[in-house]
């Protein structure tokens, strides 16, 4: 288990999420902006095609079709499961920018898939 969001742990999760079969047929490029990180503000971006991780790299997405920015303790609790990500939008924790009907529905089924697949790998003691 690595730290969510370190070098380790972007490592694990593109291993992780390559092996993960598709969800529908959904496309898409999306930046995250996490601020609070232990290191600092972390971007980074996933590719989605045709419903499945293709990509996830450090670094801003050049032209996103959407731009998901949020707290690292937000982050740490979707990804541990204690918090939805919709939910967190519906309360304001977490903005979206850029398409949001694609975010809200379309892409619900890859990331529920996604963040199960990363509960297994990301350290729950931060």
């Amino acid at each position: 288990m690595a730290l969510l969001l370190s070098p380790d742990w972007f490592d694990e999760a593109s291993s992780a999420l390559a092996t993960l079969s598709p969800v529908g047929d959904v496309s898409a490029l999306i930046g995250y902006v996490v601020s609070g990180a232990p290191d600092g503000k972390v971007t980074f971006h996933v590719v989605i095609a045709d419903g499945a991780v293709r990509d996830l790299n450090l670094g801003k997405a050049a032209d996103p079709d959407i731009v998901v920015t949020l707290s690292y303790s937000e982050l740490s609790e979707i990804v541990a499961g204690a918090r939805s990500a919709h939910s967190s939008f519906m309360t304001g924790g977490l903005k979206v920018e850029g398409d949001h009907a694609a975010w809200l529905t379309d892409l619900q089924p890859v990331r529920e898939r996604v963040l199960t697949a990363l509960q297994s790998l990301t350290d729950p003691a931060e």
